[in-house]
């Protein structure tokens, strides 16, 4: 094999690499086109360094255009089924405490937190939590966090059992909206 053909082929195979180890959908692509290139290279039906060059812009930009959307939209369907069963962050963050930074109530969602360094909307399970105090996560809804007053401290809570209090504030909510 000649240079051009072998530095194509390589070249091809350490952009699909790359695209494994950081993905951006462009450089596997770009890794294909260039070992399609090699290909032909290879089997004498382009000849000259310009002309591989040329075909191998074009097939990348062939490639790239119609298949990477395709590609986001299936990766993007991928992390929406994600976001939608993982859990693990949710989970490692209730029971931690929280800075009431407007005023939380049960009775609407307008009060926010203050957590992972930005503020949260908020609605407490029990009564009002006033702006300064501190509050503990419970759970989280889409972008709204329920919490509560801090624990007493030595006082335990399972964090994924319904406690009667969450109960009352769910079937509250419910029966408002009927």
């Amino acid at each position: 094999m000649d240079p051009i053909t072998i530095a194509f082929l390589i070249g091809g195979i350490a952009l699909l690499v790359s695209e494994l180890v950081v993905p951006s959908l462009v450089a596997g692509f770009f890794g294909v086109a260039a070992i399609l290139t090699g290909g032909l290279h290879a089997i004498g039906l382009v000849d000259s360094l310009p002309a591989t060059l040329l075909v191998w812009a074009i097939t990348s930009v062939a490639l790239v255009v119609p298949f990477r959307p395709m590609m986001q939209k299936l990766a993007g369907k991928a992390q929406s089924h994600k976001d939608r069963t993982d859990v693990d962050e949710d989970r490692d963050a209730m029971g931690e405490v929280v800075e009431v930074v407007e005023d939380v109530s049960e009775d609407n969602d307008i009060g926010r937190i203050r957590f992972q360094g930005t503020t949260w909307q908020a609605r407490c399970t029990t009564g009002t939590l006033k702006a300064g105090e501190r509050a503990q996560l419970v759970y989280r809804q889409g972008s709204l966090w329920v919490v509560e007053p801090v624990a007493v401290e030595g006082a335990h809570r399972e964090l994924f059992a319904i406690d009667s209090t969450v109960e009352q504030t769910v079937d509250a909510a419910q029966t408002k909206k009927r």
